[in-house]
């Protein structure tokens, strides 16, 4: 590792982890999109004890206690503790895949400290077999559109080609208790499997309308698509601009609007006039995954 700039700076090393967005339509735990906006982990020098300072809630611990921490020494026990330090650009603290980051910055802190050259598919199947499902780590750690598939800790992924987007991203002013998933019936399931190959195929084929008619295929997530009446308003409005891509993120309430860049002034015209209280937000797609600086 070079430690001459970056020692002098006051550092060991950063790491990028982005934030992603994921869990959505006919893609639920599997396709998932980077973000330009993430979590930097910067590593500064050895201390005695772990000291970690963080945005979060006062309840995350700040020693050898902290999430981040835990996963990188139950990868590599000898570790020499370090201060580190974790900022945040990402606008909100759920739905971004922010737990999915920090279970990345573990692994990649211990990677990098504990010299143990771990290949991408090895973080990769650590990160989902701990998050669970795969579809944020593997858009963070490859940094390109992906879709991805865990099963019995096995895991899948792939990059894919799709138009260009930026993510129009609405956060209410009021949270909403969450709902349990619903039980899917069978003719559901098999209509959303469908739906997501037929998605995949026109991304592929660069039919931004279609894909964008196909990702509001919102069976997996009812009743809460249903019951969201921010979703109903936001899928009105654009798709009177021929704009499709309106999608509920996991079960709510944050909505994202997958749009073609040249066309998001138009729909937040458009959405001024729509009495939504909350904000919008525009996030670029990224093109970085898990990047290290030291």
């Amino acid at each position: 590792m070079k430690m001459g700039l970056s020692k002098r700076l006051g550092y060991v090393m950063k790491i990028f982890i982005p934030a992603t967005l994921a869990n959505f339509g006919p893609g639920m735990q599997s396709i998932g999109f980077p973000l330009e906006v993430g979590l930097t982990i910067e590593v500064g020098a050895p201390t005695e004890q772990w000291q970690v300072q963080h945005p979060f809630a006062a309840t995350v611990a700040t020693d050898e206690r902290n999430y981040v921490v835990q996963i990188a020494t139950n990868l590599a026990p000898q570790l020499t503790p370090h201060a580190v330090t974790i900022t945040s650009t990402i606008p909100t603290k759920q739905y971004l895949g922010v737990q999915d980051a920090l279970i990345l910055a573990g692994i990649e802190l211990a990677n990098q400290l504990g010299q143990l050259g771990l290949d991408d598919f090895t973080k990769l199947t650590l990160a989902a077999r701990t998050a669970q499902q795969p579809a944020h780590v593997a858009a963070a750690l490859l940094g390109q559109p992906t879709v991805s598939y865990l099963q019995h800790g096995d895991v899948y992924a792939s990059g894919f080609i799709c138009p260009s987007y930026t993510v129009l991203l609405y956060l209410p002013e009021a949270t909403m208790a969450p709902q349990n998933d619903a039980a899917v019936a069978y003719a559901d399931a098999v209509a959303v499997n469908a739906s997501g190959n037929m998605l995949m195929a026109a991304w592929q084929n660069q039919q931004r309308e279609l894909a964008g008619q196909l990702m509001e295929t919102d069976l997996l997530q009812q009743p809460a698509a249903t019951d969201n009446a921010a979703l109903t308003a936001i899928r009105q409005a654009s798709h009177a601009l021929d704009i499709y891509g309106t999608v509920l993120l996991e079960q709510g309430p944050a909505i994202a609007t997958l749009v073609a860049p040249e066309k998001v002034q138009d729909l937040i015209d458009v959405l001024d006039y729509v009495d939504l209280p909350g904000q919008f937000i525009q996030l670029p797609i990224g093109a970085t995954g898990i990047t290290v600086v030291d």
